[in-house]
């Protein structure tokens, strides 16, 4: 059976993306867990998920839309294995849907809407917070997570991911242009 080249091209990205969002978490977790901006909002938050949403940026418009969905998607599955993920397992779902909500909002933006990149990247980063937000503490409460956990987490999955998916969008920003030039394989 012959495999053509837009499907190995696809599983290839795809394999590519979710490496680099795991090398990222992993990155994000040598920064010492002290290590706070404000609340617990800290470094390794700061620097894991803003390269993870640059990741998800730049595989979203370089291999598509489903590119993009599936990097999110597994990765944030593979966190969890591997001991990366959130703390209270059952957010894990909610975090894979958040970046693939990140890659369909900057798609529809910038392919479908044909607005500029930094405009779907904003308003990806705004879905993405805003859905987190509103989910992450409903969910909590349904699992009945300890208070002072959920407080915790509730806070990680608010305004820190829109900070860290406009960082992340931002770094995608100065990447796409330079990879979209390079010659196709």
């Amino acid at each position: 059976m012959k495999t053509d080249n837009k499907t190995l091209r696809f599983i290839t990205r795809s394999a590519m993306g979710v490496a680099l969002v795991i090398v990222a978490q992993l990155l994000g977790k040598a920064f010492p867990a002290g290590a706070v901006i404000t609340g617990p909002f800290g470094v390794n938050q700061l620097v894991t998920g803003s390269l993870v949403n640059c990741v998800l940026f730049v595989f979203t418009a370089i291999g598509g839309l489903w590119c993009g969905v599936t990097v999110g998607i597994v990765s944030a599955l593979l966190a969890s294995v591997i001991g990366v993920g959130p703390a209270v397992l059952a957010v894990v779902p909610l975090v894979a849907c958040g970046n693939a909500l990140l890659c369909v909002v900057f798609s529809l933006v910038t392919e479908k809407l044909h607005a500029s990149r930094p405009a779907g990247a904003v308003a990806a980063a705004v879905c993405k917070c805003a859905f987190l937000w509103l989910t992450v503490p409903q969910l909590l409460k349904l699992v009945g997570a300890p208070e002072k956990k959920a407080a915790a987490l509730s806070v990680m999955f608010s305004w820190p991911q829109g900070c860290t998916a406009l960082i992340g969008g931002a770094l995608a920003l100065l990447i796409i242009p330079r990879l979209k030039t390079m010659k196709e394989v």
